[in-house]
């Protein structure tokens, strides 16, 4: 049976770090599972990894509109141009309904074999990634990165519908909020984003679940190995 690994878990939890990883040990490659990651031009407020090749990433252009029926069909394509090419897909991602779409086939099609591992921090420890890679991202320019779509016409409220990030930016650029309180409540909804998160991750069926955080790649390490073998 056609075998796929799927690396799902919290924002902030490190899975694009892991998927990497396993991808250059076993000659695999990334196709992304996240609902804002598809647009172009908005690397910082999603948190795209270019240092890597990933699938599915800045496929569509800011205010396109996406459904999970779409993405699964472009997922199942994608992942039978990697099998085909002898290598092991890897679906890496935080959006739950993508990617239960893909391994529990929503919509019909292909029935994989597949190796879901979630990556469950606990509370305390999220939150503090959360508060340290929003600061950076904040540093980088994620806020000018929303201005120059604005720029260009983007309406407000496709922002709006993406959320988190791309609202809390449009919110302090139109000058509804201050800078402070941008900070305070964009940290707030994240962390409340990763607690909805881990409500629907933990009910995911054949799932293996990691909590702790320094031992999440050599763990997956082995259980990818021991899947492919």
């Amino acid at each position: 049976m056609k075998k796929i690994v799927s690396i799902v878990g919290l924002t902030s939890s490190g899975k694009t770090g892991v998927g990497i990883e396993l991808a250059k040990r076993f000659n695999g490659e990334i196709i992304s599972c996240d609902s804002r990651q598809v647009y172009k031009y908005l690397d910082l407020a999603t948190g795209k990894d270019k240092t890597y090749p990933h699938h599915l990433i800045d496929i569509l252009e800011p205010g396109d509109s996406f459904s999970v029926f779409e993405y699964q069909k472009l997922a199942f394509e994608k992942i039978e141009d990697v099998l085909g090419r002898g290598k092991l897909p890897i679906l890496v991602g935080g959006t739950g309904l993508y990617s239960r779409s893909v391994v529990e086939n929503y919509f019909g099609g292909e029935k994989y074999h597949v190796l879901q591992i979630a990556l469950m921090p606990p509370k305390e420890l999220i939150r503090e990634r959360i508060s340290i890679r929003l600061d950076e991202r904040i540093k980088q320019g994620m806020v000018e990165e929303t201005q120059a779509l604005l720029d260009k016409n983007i309406p407000d409220e496709w922002f709006s519908k993406l959320g988190l990030e791309m609202y809390w930016n449009v919110e302090l650029i139109r000058g509804r909020i201050s800078l402070e309180e941008y900070r305070d409540q964009l940290f707030i909804k994240i962390c409340q984003y990763a607690k909805r998160q881990r409500t629907w991750f933990k009910k995911e069926k054949n799932t293996i679940f990691l909590e702790e955080l320094e031992k999440f790649l050599d763990t997956c390490m082995f259980l990818v190995s021991k899947f492919v073998s």
